[in-house]
């Protein structure tokens, strides 16, 4: 007697044949009684009838497994979660300018934002190893995060032993920023982009200070960045540092939206 399984194998290779060139084939009583009562006068019909007729006795032959413990949820968290163009800002930041990724964490905590869900997994991936940044995401989850982790051990942390101060978790770290240009952190945005425009125009300053006015940019005072970005766009086109001005000018300006989308 062709069993449920041998005659459903025998459907899959007639639906590969076609049944232009085979016909469906005979099936088990048991299916056969199911469309026995239908008029249908092409292969493709009966075909259709009994794929289905089959598909329904071996779904309702399946054995349910046993009960599973009800999924408990995680405990209440009052903060909102950020909002989506936060969520997007870290997104861009972690691929365009990671260097601003430790202000987004410590402003939405310090601004009593939490990390919405949808970002949990990329950013408990991201901080595996680094207990520091692991932390922060842990104290921007809260008891979300304690569930997620609970549930995924995957995204444990490999170091969850590690010892972190209180000094590290709310400090943003250090930068290098050589002494002549660290002096423009403080300034306003009209005075230290003045100076970065005329020695970005002049040659002064150029690509291989590339990486410490990156430095520069994420450290400077937050009221700056927009006069900053402004001058810098405007920086002549045809100057050797118009290229690198048009960089560190976008920098500005995420920077203010990243700061701008976690106030309150």
């Amino acid at each position: 007697m062709k069993s449920v399984d041998d005659h459903w194998q025998a459907l899959v290779t007639t639906a590969l044949l076609g049944t232009d060139r085979r016909e469906p084939p005979e099936a088990p009583q048991l299916i056969a009684d199911l469309v026995a009562d239908t008029a249908r006068t092409s292969a493709s019909e009966r075909m259709l009838a009994l794929v289905a007729a089959t598909t329904a006795v071996r779904r309702a032959g399946v054995i349910p497994g046993p009960l599973l413990d009800e999924l408990a949820i995680p405990d209440g968290d009052d903060r909102r979660p950020c909002v989506p163009a936060a969520v997007d800002r870290w997104h861009h930041i972690t691929v365009s300018w990671p260097v601003l990724e430790d202000e987004w964490m410590l402003t939405l905590v310090t601004a009593g934002w939490r990390i919405a869900p949808e970002l949990l997994p990329a950013m408990l991936v991201r901080h595996r190893s680094d207990p520091v940044r692991r932390t922060r995401v842990m104290v921007g989850a809260g008891s979300t995060g304690r569930w997620l982790v609970g549930h995924l051990p995957d995204l444990a942390a490999r170091h969850p032993n590690a010892t972190v101060t209180p000094e590290a978790l709310a400090e943003l770290p250090e930068l290098p920023i050589a002494p002549e240009l660290a002096q423009l952190v403080n300034w306003p945005g009209a005075e230290s982009g003045g100076v970065l425009a005329q020695s970005l125009e002049d040659g002064t300053l150029g690509h291989p200070h590339r990486a410490m006015l990156i430095n520069l940019l994420a450290r400077v005072r937050a009221d700056a960045l927009l006069d900053i970005a402004d001058i810098l766009d405007a920086v002549d086109s045809i100057s050797p540092g118009y290229g690198l001005a048009t960089v560190l000018g976008d920098l500005a300006t995420t920077r203010h939206r990243m700061l701008d989308e976690l106030s309150t």
